[in-house]
């Protein structure tokens, strides 16, 4: 199965609900522009408006050596607590390494990474600072990304495709995100010859494609974006996408659930899942967590809702 990709992120000036959707049906990754920067957590969002608002508050972080990404059994399994630990701190404390780590006043080989805490459970006192788009007739879960480039450490979300809708906002600073559409499942060399492997992962890292080892990864159909502070992302359900901070930078997804009018309405979108599904599938009868990730995003199709619900729920029982 080929998708035809346009090499270039298409681009929309503050559109109104009609111009959003007919991009949207498209399944096409685009950029809007002329709406997030107006929001207040663009203008306000600095380090010491972070402190005195949300100092105190406990959030949780992931903790992985530099040479993280040289090896994909760090990251695409799902046993690979060795190579990655959570650590509960204050807000204000990861603020400051992260400061530190930027000046270069800390040199270990520790990249700390404040990656998807969920926005309206953990920084309620700054949810007025942001208007949740309104694009999508649902409500969205909320992500909440604070991520740095230092000499030693880049924050980085590996290869991977989401089962629901994101609109991804930058609120500051910037990110290079590589989007690869979803053409054939197998061609991104998920790691389903194990049943610990993440069925929504891939083991290539695409900086630096081992083409040797795997030789069918669609390099070619990259698209690179820069997202720009006050810039958003659209990106599309099962599209494979690799997040890297340029510098410090924080940003938000806003997560909605695919409806199962949503894989008749956007083009491509059901024959792309039709792809997947027998091989997630088999792969979830080995694996326990995958059985309920896959039942989850069966479940997402007939009942809209559920599945950002069992990622929240994920979420909320991770650090207890």
């Amino acid at each position: 199965m080929e998708s035809q990709v346009r090499k270039s992120i298409l681009k929309i000036k503050n559109p109104s609900l009609k111009q959003f959707l007919e991009m949207w049906k498209q399944y096409q990754p685009f950029l809007i522009e002329d709406v997030a920067k107006y929001w207040h957590a663009c203008n306000n969002w600095s380090n010491d408006y972070l402190i005195k608002y949300c100092g105190n508050n406990v959030i949780h972080v992931e903790v992985s050596q530099k040479d993280f990404l040289d090896d994909y059994k760090n990251f695409a399994y799902d046993d690979a607590d060795d190579c990655v630990d959570e650590k509960k701190m204050k807000y204000k404390e990861y603020i400051k390494h992260v400061e530190d780590k930027v000046n270069e006043n800390q040199n270990d080989d520790l990249g700390y990474y404040l990656t998807g805490e969920l926005f309206e459970k953990s920084f309620p006192e700054i949810i007025g600072d942001v208007t949740y788009p309104e694009y999508l007739n649902r409500k969205p879960l909320v992500s909440y990304w604070h991520g740095f480039s230092s000499k030693n450490f880049s924050s980085t979300t590996v290869l991977h495709f989401d089962g629901f809708h994101n609109i991804f906002v930058q609120i500051r600073g910037r990110k290079k995100i590589l989007l690869y559409p979803p053409s054939n499942y197998l061609s991104f060399y998920p790691p389903l010859e194990d049943s610990h492997g993440l069925a929504d992962y891939s083991k290539v890292d695409p900086n630096h494609p081992n083409l040797e080892l795997f030789p069918k990864f669609p390099w070619q159909e990259r698209m690179e974006v820069v997202l720009q502070p006050g810039e958003m992302l659209y990106i599309p359900p099962y599209w494979w996408h690799y997040v890297t901070a340029v510098d410090e930078n924080i940003s938000l997804s806003f997560f909605y659930d695919v409806t199962i009018q949503d894989y008749f309405r956007q083009k491509n979108m059901f024959s792309v899942f039709l792809n997947i599904a027998p091989h997630y599938l088999y792969h979830a009868i080995s694996s326990k967590d995958g059985l309920r990730t896959s039942i989850a995003l069966i479940k997402s199709i007939i009942l809209p809702g559920s599945f950002t619900q069992n990622i929240e729920q994920k979420n909320s029982n991770k650090y207890k």
